[in-house]
């Protein structure tokens, strides 16, 4: 194996990987009971919660995802980040200080005090599958990224992408073994910095060097690359109905309502957010690291954005230099190596593989948490502390994230019109649908009775499962006719409102019940 990077390269990574395993030791000393280890006893600034929320929306699903998306299609991407203040203010106003009521640990505590323990147990699964996704989709996108700096003379991409998964996965496992949540929020701040500025830089090189050339911004104008995308769709272009043309394909108002839903989703139901306003030492302070974080990705995903844009229009330039196939989430990682100065080349990749690894920890981190406060303490006590259980749930954890993205791989196969994004965002709604619907229920109609919130918990499964199964069926296929006509975005979202309603039309009945008079 010989190594594309230069040796200034390989030095700037092994040295920053080596900085960030350093913080993540100094700042996990004091994390050795569950207390420390899952909300940093209680005490840690808002400023640097606000790094950290940034740096969850800032992960590798950012870094080489919406630059992939953009160059690919256009900038409907970025109008889920425009979602984000209208979340935080329900977040800031409604989610803190419901949280921050009492010493919880997950963020589910509150689901079983509202509808009992199957509720809390089913969201804490719920949550397992989304995260265990999520880090399958990191890994690859990481894969993807490093696959062109390994020059293996004689090894397919396929193999060097799988290796690439297996490796980033055991060498994040062993990270996170040692950290804690102190470990993930501290190395966010650094890990936010230095993204920006890779990601700054590059956005000034590839337009210094289109001003150079003979491309032009009105170009991209022109193709509809800088465009958010149709506001809404038309009958005559999809032939269907006026409804069905509208939810089937990703408007702008299908990308904002997906938005609104699962940016409040995340501050609402996931432990990563809700572990980090927990984390916090003040109700105030949580509340800043909410809008820290809301107001600054607006920006910074512009960026990202515009890096896809300015990178279709270089290679339009010349051809010649972007490898024949390469898929949209190879083109940035690409440009890195072989068009940046090299000590910023290498500063960026370490940047990246940082990234990776501070998301992994933080889902790996939660979802052990979650899984052990919910289900594992409930049942067992184990012959040793338990902070030793925890962390034996997090290698296990990583194993089976690490073999899901070999698994998303497998089947992505050579489809280049659908990105690792696309994957993300359908596997994310549909597994978090139910779970949300849930939370609602529980938020906003805490006396439901618990029989008829096990009812619509069943009820939004078939629906979940249609809109994620029933897709790209073949035209001979018999269920061709059933095939899901929902853009996949929206599939979460539909999982969300049958559960309401089945809910809300029992409360309904239930009601005109009690009200008649007996004889």
């Amino acid at each position: 194996m010989s190594w594309l990077l230069s040796r200034p390269d390989l030095v700037i990574i092994v040295l920053y990987l080596l900085g960030m395993l350093g913080v993540a030791v100094w700042v996990s000393r004091d994390a050795r009971d569950v207390e420390g280890y899952t909300v940093g006893n209680r005490s840690v600034p808002g400023w640097v919660l606000g790094f950290s929320v940034l740096g969850t929306y800032l992960s590798s699903i950012s870094f080489l995802g919406l630059p992939a998306k953009t160059y690919a299609a256009d900038w409907n991407a970025y109008v889920f980040g425009l979602a984000l203040p209208p979340a935080a203010l329900v977040a800031t106003l409604y989610f803190v200080p419901l949280y921050r009521r009492g010493n919880r640990l997950s963020a589910y505590e509150l689901l079983e005090e509202r509808f009992g323990y199957a509720a809390r147990c089913y969201a804490t699964l719920s949550y397992a599958v989304l995260q265990l996704i999520r880090v399958a989709t990191v890994q690859l996108l990481v894969a993807f990224a490093l696959a062109p700096l390994l020059d293996f003379s004689s090894a397919p991409l396929a193999t060097k992408i799988v290796g690439i998964i297996l490796v980033s996965g055991i060498a994040v496992v062993i990270y996170d073994t040692l950290g804690g949540i102190q470990a993930v929020v501290w190395t966010d701040v650094v890990q936010v910095i230095v993204l920006t500025i890779g990601a700054v830089w590059c956005l000034a090189e590839v337009g210094s060097m289109l001003a150079n050339g003979s491309a032009s911004l009105t170009g991209g104008v022109l193709a509809g690359k800088w465009s958010l995308g149709p506001w809404v769709a038309t009958p005559e272009e999809s032939g269907e109905s006026w409804l069905l043309a509208n939810l089937g394909q990703s408007t702008v108002l299908v990308m904002l309502l997906y938005g609104l839903s699962e940016n409040i989703r995340n501050y609402g139901v996931d432990q990563n957010y809700v572990q980090r306003m927990l984390s916090a030492e003040s109700d105030g302070a949580a509340r800043r690291s909410l809008w820290i974080a809301a107001i600054s990705y607006i920006p910074l995903s512009a960026v990202f954005c515009a890096l896809g844009t300015l990178l279709y229009l270089h290679y339009q330039q010349s051809p010649g230099m972007l490898p024949e196939g390469a898929r949209p989430e190879m083109v940035f990682p690409h440009f890195i190596q072989h068009e940046l100065p090299r000590p910023i080349s290498g500063l960026v990749i370490a940047a990246i593989l940082a990234a990776a690894m501070s998301t992994i920890d933080s889902s790996l981190n939660s979802t052990s948490t979650v899984l052990f406060v919910d289900v594992v303490r409930r049942f067992w006590k184990p012959p040793w502390a338990d902070i030793w259980t925890i962390r034996g749930m997090t290698v296990t954890l990583g194993v089976l994230g690490t073999g899901l993205s070999i698994w998303l791989y497998l089947q992505l196969g050579e489809e280049r019109s659908r990105t690792v994004m696309d994957a993300w965002w359908q596997y994310a709604g549909t597994a978090g649908g139910g779970m949300f619907g849930l939370f609602l229920l529980a938020w906003l109609f805490p006396r439901t009775p618990r029989g008829l919130v096990a009812v619509s918990v069943i009820a939004s499964i078939p629906v979940l499962a249609w809109g994620t199964l029933a897709r790209n069926l073949s035209e001979d296929s018999a269920w061709k006719t059933y095939e899901c006509p929902l853009d996949p975005k929206l599939v979460g979202i539909a999982g969300t409102l049958v559960l309401l309603a089945v809910a809300l039309l029992g409360r309904a009945v239930w009601s005109t019940d009690k009200s008649r008079p007996t004889h």
